[in-house]
This record gives structure tokens, sequence and C-alpha cells, in this order.
């Protein structure tokens, strides 16, 4: 995506990303085409291409802004506490529940996954490094083990979620979670 604070060119991409997504609701990803982005959203087609290279570009400017959201939420959660961090992770995808579901249905949600494994990291230099004495004992390859780890068990957790249709509780799923995770000590050499 070209970066631009234009209000016009804004608006343009905003109509161009939206009429991808509703698009995706009727056809599936592979049969949609720039020319089709660009007469459903009655744009110019040199206004497509001054905004996005391509529709994956689109897709993947609206995922790196949603991830830039649920950085920002993350990054207001000082104390780092699992529990809270949970609390960000169910409300982002309450928030986008209709595009994971759609991301789903197009067996792309390993997208989703792999911007997940891009953000997280950055999350832990800026936040978690400087203020988190769980990491101190650590070396950085170690550390990109152990958010390895955590992002693994938190996709896989999103990941059930999703398949059952988002329908269950996120307070259900976080106090099994921690009542799991209670059951172990994690202290242990």
């Amino acid at each position: 995506m070209n970066p631009t604070k234009h209000p016009s060119a804004i608006r343009s991409q905003n109509e161009i990303t939206h009429t991808l997504l509703q698009l995706m609701q009727v056809y599936t990803y592979h049969e949609i085409t720039v020319k089709q982005i660009i007469l459903e959203a009655h744009l110019a087609r040199k206004t497509f291409y001054r905004n996005f290279q391509s529709k994956d570009d689109v897709l993947d400017s609206y995922i790196t802004g949603i991830m830039h959201q649920y950085v920002q939420s993350l990054k207001q959660e000082a104390d780092g506490q699992l529990t809270y961090i949970l609390d960000i992770i169910f409300s982002f995808c309450v928030q986008n529940r209709e595009f994971l579901l759609l991301l789903r249905g197009h067996h792309m949600l390993h997208i989703l996954l792999e911007k997940w494994n891009t953000f997280i990291p950055m999350i832990h230099d800026q936040v978690a490094k400087a203020d988190c004495t769980l990491f101190h004992s650590f070396s950085e390859k170690q550390v990109s083990y152990i958010i390895a780890f955590n992002v693994g068990a938190v996709w896989n957790i999103i990941m059930k979620w999703i398949e059952h249709g988002m329908k269950d509780s996120p307070e259900l799923i976080k106090e099994t979670i921690l009542n799991y995770l209670n059951r172990f000590d994690l202290s242990v050499s």
C-alpha cells in the first residue's frame, strides 16, 4: 500500500478495502480480480494502482491496520498479566469477528498468523523487554522461542474458538485456560 494522509486517497483506500471484503463474502478470494474491485468500487484503475499494488496488498494493508490497533491495546496494558492480555486478545477477536470468520471461510487464517508472528516480537521489544523481569534470565534466542511458544498456544485457542463459530464465551475460555495453567507450578526449573 502507498501510505498517504490525503483525505481523498484515504477514502479511496477505504472504499477499495471495503469492496474487496464485500466481494469476499460472495466469491472465493482467488476468483476476485482487481478489475472486479475497480468496477464494484466505481473507481478508476489508476486510483487503485495509486494506492495498492494488488488485491493481496489490499488485504495485507487491512490486516496490518487491525494488527496496529491490537498492538496499541497491548501497549496500554502495562503490567502484562496473562488475564489482561487474554482479555485484549479476545476483545480484538470479537471486534474483528466477521473478518476472522471470512478469512476462515477462505482458508486464509494463516495470513493473520504470519502477521501475529511479525507483530508479537515487535511488541515484546517495545513493551515487555524493558519492563518485564520474566525474560531477564533468558538470551534473545531463548526469548524468541518463548514468544513462538506463546503465540502458538494462543493461536490454537483462537483457531479452536473460530472453528466453533466464536459462539463460546471468551470469559469461559479464559477461565478454562487460567484454571489449567494454575494446576502447574510454572516456576519449576
